[in-house]
């Protein structure tokens, strides 16, 4: 292994020790949701990056002179190659994008964070890296004294500011999606298959990229009866379930539902329906006849999402809510249409 190899490894090391340490230092002082405040999210990898620059290898020996007009010296020894290398900015961002990459792989495999957690937090700590490894190589430009200053000021800062951060209120932040589909079938079809939903099949669900990163997915909601008034219940994988209490009935134009969660089923506490901070509230379904026999049909929810960072929180719960709506959507579609397993029969 040669010195990047070595300066890699030993970068993304104390790196992971490093990070560890901060998500324990959290988790003691502040429980299961410690490290839901922005000072871990942008803090922590800008720190990462700044430790990983510093396993950067030092410059290679200078190239070999040119060959003269005349040749190559016939007596003379043969220049040694130059290793190759990459600009030292460029190796300690890689450096530092295989130390936070590391961490995450770690952090998940331990328990520490679901797939879902590393995967919403991954863009974040990247692109916070870039800086991190900026100002890394520049500490080595230091007296020794003042970067081993300089480096622990970074490092000790996510972990004395995050539990100052966590002790503040948390910002609350309400955001509606909307989902469209066009269905070959009239709206009295289409509203049986959304009235009560029986099994939902493998086969039947078009699984979106918030399902292969860890998102459960649907499988029935059944309806105990017919009005305002009524509830139904929503069954995930994972044991994740809801209860709708119906707040709205217009047979065959318009259903509506107040959401509650019943059971979080093994979501992460930082993802959790329901929990401090993410929680789904309401549930709109809108049949729009537009043709003698075809529908659109709308699906909109209204989710609540209460961080520290909830603009970066909100972008991605909508992504999420918005791909999980059109696999539901798709369902009724292929139901309503005759293509679907479960369908549920006329009344």
């Amino acid at each position: 292994m040669g010195p990047y190899g070595r300066g890699m490894g030993a970068g993304a090391l104390a790196g992971v020790g490093y990070g560890l340490l901060v998500y324990l230092w959290l988790h003691r002082l502040n429980g299961d949701v410690g490290v839901m405040v922005s000072t871990y999210l942008f803090a922590v990898p800008f720190a990462l990056a700044v430790l990983s620059a510093q396993f950067v290898p030092p410059p290679g020996p200078r190239a070999p002179a040119a060959p003269s007009e005349e040749g190559p010296d016939p007596w003379g020894d043969p220049p040694l190659p130059r290793p190759q290398r990459f600009p030292p900015l460029a190796e300690a961002v890689l450096i530092s994008f295989t130390t936070i990459t590391t961490f995450l792989v770690v952090a998940t495999v331990t328990g520490f964070e679901g797939v879902l957690c590393a995967f919403l937090a991954a863009p974040a700590m990247y692109v916070v890296a870039l800086p991190g490894a900026l100002l890394g190589l520049g500490l080595r430009t230091l007296w020794r004294r003042a970067r081993t200053g300089a480096l622990l000021l970074t490092l000790g800062l996510p972990a004395l500011l995050g539990p100052l951060e966590q002790a503040r209120p948390l910002p609350g932040e309400y955001r509606t999606v909307t989902n469209d589909v066009l269905i070959q079938a009239p709206p009295q079809a289409v509203w049986r298959q959304i009235r009560s939903v029986p099994r939902i099949e493998d086969r039947e669900i078009h699984a979106g990229w918030a399902h292969l990163i860890g998102l459960p997915r649907p499988r029935e909601a059944i309806l105990d009866r017919d009005g305002v008034g009524a509830v139904r219940v929503a069954i995930f994988d994972g044991g994740l379930s809801f209860r709708e209490t119906v707040t709205d009935w217009e047979e065959g134009q318009r259903l509506s539902f107040r959401i509650r969660a019943q059971d979080p089923g093994g979501l992460d506490p930082h993802v959790r329906v329901g929990g401090r901070f993410f929680d789904v509230l309401s549930g709109t379904y809108t049949l729009e006849e537009v043709a003698p026999g075809v529908t659109l049909l709308h699906l909109s929810s209204t989710q609540r999402v209460s961080t520290h960072f909830n603009g970066y929180t909100a972008f991605f719960t909508q992504a999420i809510m918005h791909d999980l709506q059109r696999t539901i959507l798709e369902v009724v579609r292929d139901r309503a249409q005759g293509r679907g397993a479960g369908m549920v029969a006329a009344r």
